[in-house]
């Protein structure tokens, strides 16, 4: 298996930690390498540190503060070695174990698929009461299109006039654009799987933020016309967790929700790809189905993220993507086992 999981880390020592942990995604540390891209030189010091006292293999590339840079150039890392494929995981994010185990599926495949998207994503997120599990980016567009944005800026955040005007054009915009061009219910679908082909795609380093969905858009048209084979794949059970518990780059630029700038300069991005003939209006890419075995037990980190199958009138926990073929061998298995448990 020619592949790899790349982590690109850019500042957070302790979330580095966490792809290698028996606690959290596990990954062999000899299918691992490390990107360290960061202004930040004590940091980047500490996670070198790291690497050396794992034996991980690590590389540390040029930064200009962009999320893009960072990731194009675990692209050039990736497209210098003999590997086939590889999985981007994003800054303070984390696989569950069942992500793992899935991407060692694919890379074990015949011929494994281009890229991967997912959908029904899952992230963390602080809460007044606690930490909480939630889908930042499955969304109710009705519900979003009759959401009186100028009032929250104007009443909740205290902005002027002029800029919850502002404000509320720039939101009706992008999601009237994203249900139009994205997957269904997704404002946005995390690419985490790659083939050297995919790589050649890299990301808009001029956006700050939203360069990964307009990739995956930029992907998703090389697909529909045939160039690349590109799947999108239901996060129940999730594979990749998506951490909202630090101030990301989001956050940041969004200056907790006071400031939407980047939005405009995504939408121009969007337009200059719709001129181009390059988005395709309420088209679904094609979902990943999994032959898993039929005692297949996954481990999405207790997150309760499952998914339950009904068949035969018996509901069946068991992955969205898993195959018929495979979800009924399970029941059968499920069933059998029951019998010998009761005998």
């Amino acid at each position: 298996m020619k592949f790899k999981f790349y982590v690109l880390t850019s500042e957070n020592l302790e979330a580095l930690q966490r792809h290698t942990s028996v606690e959290y995604s596990n990954i062999p540390k000899d299918q691992i390498e490390v990107v360290i891209n960061t202004l930040n030189k004590d940091y980047q010091k500490e996670a070198e540190d790291y690497c050396k006292s794992e034996r991980i293999v690590y590389h540390v590339s040029s930064s200009n503060g962009t999320p893009a840079r960072g990731k194009n150039s675990v692209f050039d890392i990736f497209l210098a070695s003999d590997n086939e494929h590889c999985v981007l995981i994003d800054g303070d994010d984390f696989l569950t174990r069942h992500g793992v185990w899935m991407y060692q599926h694919l890379a074990g495949l015949e011929t494994p698929p281009d890229a991967v998207c997912l959908t029904e994503q899952v992230s963390f997120r602080n809460f007044p009461n606690g930490v909480g599990l939630v889908k930042p980016f499955t969304m109710n567009y009705e519900e979003l299109f009759n959401f009186n944005y100028y009032k929250m800026f104007k009443e909740k955040v205290g902005l002027s006039h002029e800029k919850s005007v502002y404000f509320e054009s720039l939101h009706t915009k992008y999601y009237k654009q994203q249900q139009k061009y994205s997957e269904g219910a997704e404002v946005h679908c995390r690419v985490t799987w790659f083939s050297r082909e995919a790589a050649k795609f890299r990301f808009d380093e001029s956006l700050r933020i939203g360069e990964d969905t307009l990739q995956m858009l930029r992907l998703k048209h090389e697909a529909l016309e045939g160039y690349l084979t590109f799947y999108s794949t239901d996060e129940r059970p999730a594979t990749y967790i998506y951490d909202e518990r630090t101030d990301g780059i989001v956050m940041r630029e969004s200056h907790i929700n006071s400031e939407f700038e980047w939005m405009d300069t995504y939408l121009v991005a969007l337009e200059k790809l719709k001129v181009e003939g390059r988005l395709h209006k309420n088209t679904l890419l094609p979902e990943l189905k999994i032959d898993y075995p039929e005692n297949y037990a996954y481990d999405d980190l207790a997150r309760n993220t499952s998914y339950v199958h009904t068949l035969d009138s018996c509901e069946v926990s068991f992955p969205k993507n898993a195959t018929e073929e495979s979800l009924k061998a399970a029941y059968v298995y499920l069933k059998d086992l029951d019998f010998q448990q009761v005998a």
